[in-house]
């Protein structure tokens, strides 16, 4: 099962997630592809200042916003987000979504 966590900065944005763990294979193809290129797309197409850190063999990635969310960067989390739990609506038994306070990451 996909394990994904999603943490809230103090202005209660989505501001860091960490996913990690593998699913069926469709399912883990899906939620990495969505993930991926929300990195890079925050990364090429903002000036959002973040940290991230993963396995490059797969199966983990942390990533969490330096500072305040830009509007931009906060777009794409949004809709990486709103992708993740369409996922989990088709397939509730290969990810976990919980959404938690950033202090708690």
């Amino acid at each position: 099962m996909i394990l994904a966590n999603m943490a809230y900065d103090a202005e209660g944005k989505f501001a860091a997630f960490t996913v990690k763990s593998h699913g069926d294979s469709y399912v883990c193809g899906g939620v990495s592809m969505l993930v991926l290129n929300t990195v890079n797309s925050i990364e090429s197409l903002t000036s959002q200042p973040f940290d991230c850190d993963y396995d490059e063999n797969g199966g983990y990635i942390k990533f969490a916003v330096k500072g305040h969310r830009e509007s931009g960067a906060g777009l794409l989390l949004d809709a990486m987000l709103l992708g993740l739990k369409s996922v989990q609506g088709q397939y509730p038994s290969e990810i976990s979504i919980t959404e938690i306070n950033r202090k708690e990451m």
